[in-house]
């Protein structure tokens, strides 16, 4: 039998459903439906446009929809009475009016990477460059203002019946989204205590655990926007999201399988305590029973995780509310431009090549008289992401999308439309759709943009005018568009000084393994710092995914750039030394007698700094790397921790050795 592919794997894994899924699905089709029925009653033109805005602002929760849309009313506003002004000076005076423009395009770029609100300046920059091709191919002043005004109310009338839908059909409060990702979390952890989990166990990673804290932490924040009074109940959450990431953190060094009757015992006397600990966490009343589980075994895990959930008894619990009624506020973090937006020339580059390559674009736009792939400028600006895995990610996602979309384009004209005269039936071709674009929309990242890209490439092709489409010109010239300017784009953000990430992920893995090798020495800093390392595992992997898709094809092999390129490698590798660095740290805490522990993490200091030099980039001083023979009076947990540690410093060395 042959094996699903790792692509074919991951695609399946972002269509499954999750909790929430559909909720979001529904409403952006509820949305959907009501602008396609006023646009065309009412015959407001552009409707694709208005189509994509609903999708841009239906968002996971009621916060996060409300704040886009704030941003995206705000951000078309500004963008058109902008574009208006620069019009009315430069009108008899196309040079200075491209100049001009083109200037725009590049400060709103340069915003959109450099400020916290850069969603404003995207669709600045998108009505700055969509305006050119509306002066082409309007025969007087009047005609072009009345399009780019059309342009405002196709963009923010959507906006307001997303709104309206979102805060009164099925609106997705964040605190239950909080409240609901503490107890599946809780309840996996339940899942990973039960004797027939052995498969869990073993899948379930440092990474994946700070994944989970990332989530609860993530949903606070939007739970701390939604509340005023937040300041005043953050306390509890605060302190349940504590206890649920070190039971997470705790969890990944459960063993595989759980031998003895003791060990069984113990595993379902920790279940039965995170029945209660859950209602507690949950509802904010802690005043069930605090008696600490009674453990028969020595299994270090089991120790940590009971004394975990005994340690937040009722006083404990409320001593944490009166220390942590201050949440920290989102406004508060930091300024409008990132610390390094004049420091760091990335950001001026990438301007800088996403101007050349809408202007290259826009020079063939204009030469060929082509109108009908106005979407080639677009495209540059859509496909212009942080990163050349970002860029390369996105002109996949936008490739496929647009071809998905123009083949439902090309079914719906050339066989359903003639059959159909009325806004019933077209409601009928569309709303599917509209729907399938929305449920793989609401996925993932990998794979999101397609479903927006499926939706926007239909509407484009028919639903542009008030009456039925026959020609299949449109369906044409927009793919035709994308794919010129994806072609474009892609040479010149690869070509020339490509930003690639992988030495970004290596200065982190770094920066995560110097946090992590001071948990041998300090049981404090372990215990302060396990979260952290687990979140910034994460954001490598992350960084990680977007490398793996990176063009190589014209890399110079043996240069420095080469170890960037296996850097999925060394990040599977660091995570291997992180787990047993975590695991050694775990087992020297639950120790009467140290002295013999602390001996054997002198003797491996050394190879600790070698590994931080290759992540931090510095010079690797030659020399045997020496592994210690952990002294026979240890226990048989620790001992099977440093082989696992010396197991994982092997395989790094002879990885980074062939690089």
């Amino acid at each position: 039998m042959g094996t699903t592919s790792p692509a074919m794997s991951d695609l399946w894994i972002s269509m499954r459903p999750y909790p929430g899924r559909l909720n979001h699905v529904l409403r952006a089709m509820v949305a959907c439906t009501i602008v396609v029925i006023m646009s065309q009653s009412l015959q407001v033109p552009l409707l694709a446009l208005s189509l994509i805005t609903v999708f841009f602002v239906t968002q996971t929760n009621i916060v996060v929809t409300r704040l886009t849309g704030i941003l995206f009313i705000v951000g078309s506003t500004f963008s058109i009475v902008l574009s208006l002004i620069v019009l009315k000076v430069t009108w008899n005076t196309p040079f200075l009016r491209i100049l001009i423009s083109f200037t725009l395009f590049f400060v709103s770029v340069f915003l959109m990477r450099t400020t916290k609100i850069g969603v404003v300046f995207f669709v600045v920059a998108i009505v700055a460059i969509y305006t050119q091709s509306l002066v082409d191919i309007s025969p007087d002043a009047e005609t072009l203002v009345r399009g780019i005004l059309w342009v405002w109310v196709a963009v923010n009338y959507p906006i307001a019946v997303t709104l309206i839908v979102n805060s009164l059909l099925m609106p997705v409060e964040p605190e239950i989204q909080l409240k609901r990702a503490i107890g599946k979390q809780l309840s996996d952890m339940a899942s990973l205590l039960s004797a027939d989990a052995t498969l869990l166990r073993r899948q379930n990673t440092l990474s994946q655990a700070g994944r989970d804290i990332q989530t609860l932490y993530r949903l606070l924040r939007y739970k701390t926007m939604r509340d005023k009074h937040a300041a005043q109940k953050g306390g509890h959450y605060l302190t349940a999201i504590a206890i649920v990431s070190e039971l997470r953190t705790a969890s990944c060094h459960l063993p595989a399988s759980f031998e003895g009757e003791d060990v069984l015992k113990d595993a379902e006397t920790l279940r039965n305590a995170l029945k209660p600990l859950e209602l507690m966490l949950i509802n904010g009343e802690p005043d069930w029973q605090t008696k600490p589980p009674v453990l028969h075994s020595a299994e270090p895990a089991f120790i940590a995780i009971a004394g975990i959930i005994s340690s937040y008894n009722k006083k404990v619990a409320a001593a944490e509310n009166k220390a942590n009624t201050q949440v920290p506020s989102p406004a508060t973090h930091a300024g409008f431009l990132v610390k390094d937006a004049f420091s760091n020339e990335h950001y001026v580059f990438f301007s800088l090549k996403t101007l050349l390559s809408a202007a290259v674009c826009y020079l063939f736009y204009t030469a060929t008289d082509w109108s009908g792939i106005h979407t080639i400028m677009l495209s540059c600006l859509i496909v212009a992401q942080p990163g050349l895995g970002n860029t390369q990610r996105k002109i996949i996602l936008r490739l496929v999308g647009a071809a998905v979309g123009s083949v439902f384009a090309l079914v719906t004209i050339v066989y359903l439309t003639p059959r159909i005269d009325t806004l019933f039936g077209l409601l009928c071709i569309v709303l599917p759709v509209i729907a399938l674009s929305s449920w793989i929309s609401a996925g993932p990242e990998n794979v999101s943009y397609a479903g927006v890209q499926i939706m926007f490439t239909f509407a484009l092709a028919t639903l542009e005018t008030f009456g039925p489409v026959t020609g299949l010109t449109e369906v044409r010239d927009r793919i035709v568009g994308i794919i010129l300017g994806i072609i474009v784009a892609g040479l010149i953000h690869t070509l020339i000084r490509p930003e690639r990430e992988g030495g970004v992920m290596l200065q982190n893995l770094g920066a995560l393994f110097d946090e992590a090798r001071s948990w041998l020495h300090s049981a404090t800093r372990h215990n302060e710092t396990r979260q952290k390392v687990a979140t910034g595992l994460v954001e490598c992997e992350d960084i990680a995914a977007r490398v793996a898709i990176e063009p190589t094809w014209f890399s110079a092999e043996g240069s420095h750039d080469q170890l960037h390129q296996h850097s999925l490698s060394i990040l599977n590798a660091i995570k291997n030394v992180l787990f047993y660095i975590d695991r050694v740290s775990f087992e020297k805490e639950h120790l009467k007698n140290q002295e013999p522990a602390n001996e054997f993490i002198l003797g491996i200091q050394g190879n600790m700094d070698k590994i931080s030099s290759v992540l931090n980039g510095r010079t690797v001083s030659d020399g045997d790397v020496y592994y210690p023979v952990p002294d026979s009076v240890l226990p048989d947990s620790f001992r099977d921790a440093a082989k696992g540690l010396e197991e994982s410093q092997r395989h790094f060395f002879n990885l980074t050795s062939t690089l």
